[in-house]
């Protein structure tokens, strides 16, 4: 902590706005108990339930953890769900007035099932994939714009759920480059065309191969040398081809690297990894904003 010490009060303050998808992510624990006399599935005995913000939201959440001053605009279905979503937002001290209410379409939900505490067995995703409806586009672009001038660093979240369109995407970057506020994007390998203009970008292993067309030689990268070599060798193709500053490839367990550096893993055990890279984009758009 003595280390990082002077760059976490640096980051404190930071006031960043981030749009994105929005979800709530529902945990449901219990005891594997049997096997099922009607199919082949275990039987598990539940013992409670939580929920967290997941998404976009998860993204505001570390921002809060790591004392940014955060806003946050985005999509919520008029249900219940979406007002756990919000209040788990408010309770970790995230701005939710930019939240826009659609009552026609749910709010993205991922319900996982553990057992014994630990060992995810199943994940039922509640959502609609379509995009938002110029109306709503329409209020996003307006919540955006009330928020920029407050903003040290503009952090797009985009999970390809329906919220991030192109024209909302083309409407952020116009008005981060006109309002010369940084932008950050957490994006898909499809609709990468759209970012053009973004400060930095970040994509997973899996992501960066697909879309620099890697897939098969970075699949087979057996060691970390070949590894780090082609994701470098992917970033600086992919920023040259799409016009982004820099593009950073995260690799789980083996770290993250751009064009021009690698950073390696402080290695730490863990039983579920969802949200992983929300924490990375997080941390790395405050590393961004305070340089």
């Amino acid at each position: 902590m003595k280390t990082f010490g002077p760059l976490l009060e640096k980051m404190r303050g930071t006031r960043v706005l981030v749009v994105g998808d929005l979800m709530l992510d529902e945990y449901v624990y219990g005891r594997a108990t049997r096997i099922s006399q009607e199919a082949p599935v275990m039987v598990i005995r539940q013992s409670s339930t939580r929920v967290v913000p997941g998404g976009a939201a998860n993204v505001a959440a570390n921002l809060r953890a790591l004392g940014a001053i955060t806003e946050i605009v985005g999509v919520v279905g008029d249900d219940q769900p979406g007002r756990q979503l919000k209040e788990a937002l408010s309770n970790t001290g995230a701005r939710v007035p930019g939240i826009v209410t659609d009552s026609l379409r749910p709010t993205t939900r991922k319900t996982r099932v553990l057992a014994d505490s630990a060992h995810q067995v199943l994940r039922i995703d509640h959502e609609d994939l379509t995009p938002v409806s110029q109306r709503i586009q329409d209020e996003l672009i307006e919540a955006v714009a009330l928020r920029m001038d407050n903003a040290d660093v503009l952090l797009i979240s985009d999970y390809r759920k329906g919220t991030m369109t192109s024209e909302l995407i083309a409407a952020l970057i116009d008005r981060a480059t006109a309002k010369q506020v940084p932008l950050v994007a957490n994006a898909k390998p499809r609709g990468l065309e759209h970012y053009s203009g973004a400060a930095l970008l970040s994509l997973n292993r899996p992501e960066t191969a697909q879309a620099s067309g890697l897939t098969e030689m970075m699949a087979d990268a057996t060691d970390l040398t070949t590894l780090v070599e082609l994701s470098r060798s992917a970033a600086a193709q992919l920023g040259e081809q799409y016009g982004i500053g820099t593009v950073l490839v995260t690799l789980s367990e083996f770290g993250m690297c751009t064009r021009d550096f690698y950073i390696p893993p402080r290695r730490v055990e863990v039983f579920d990894e969802a949200g992983a890279g929300d924490t990375a984009i997080a941390t790395v758009t405050l590393g961004l904003a305070t340089a």
